[in-house]
């Protein structure tokens, strides 16, 4: 039988549970000149997300969401697939100014937090912390975006 995972995102997170324990030379924003001008969503998308749905909506919702994920992040001066928890937050807090916490969770979140996930779990990537999971336990908005995750089991 398979082993339920927990509630908590701090559970769920490896060793470090904020940005602040990740020694800085394992902090995502070192990386940035080796990201500069690279399209990892998309890899992301064609190589992993995609081959596994076929569905156009769910494409077309996936792209709108990656959309917005990569606007945001060039706004804050950082390149998409290095964020931080504060960069989610407010993420989060901006796409609850227009939609409800179910939508954000269900159309947004979830696609983010599984392309970070994909980025931990690849050896090609430096990424050794999950931002999403470090803001849920963080920041009271992602937090509110995470409980609508476990509401919905």
């Amino acid at each position: 039988m398979p082993r339920e995972l927990s509630e908590d995102p701090k559970d769920r997170l490896g060793v470090y549970k904020r940005l602040e324990e990740v020694p800085s030379r394992y902090r995502l924003n070192q990386h940035a000149a080796a990201y500069r001008d690279k399209d990892i969503w998309e890899s992301f998308l064609e190589d992993h997300l995609f081959p596994q749905y076929s569905s156009n909506r769910y494409r077309q919702d996936t792209r709108r969401a990656g959309q917005f994920w990569k606007e945001h992040m060039a706004d804050r001066g950082r390149h998409h697939a290095l964020a931080t928890p504060a960069d989610v937050d407010q993420w989060c807090k901006s796409l609850l100014d227009r939609r409800n916490v179910r939508t954000v969770y269900n159309h947004y979140w979830v696609r983010l937090e599984r392309f970070y996930s994909w980025l931990l779990a690849r050896t090609d990537h430096p990424h050794v912390y999950q931002p999403f999971l470090m803001a849920a336990v963080e920041y009271d908005t992602a937090s509110r975006i995470w409980d609508a995750k476990v509401s919905s089991r």
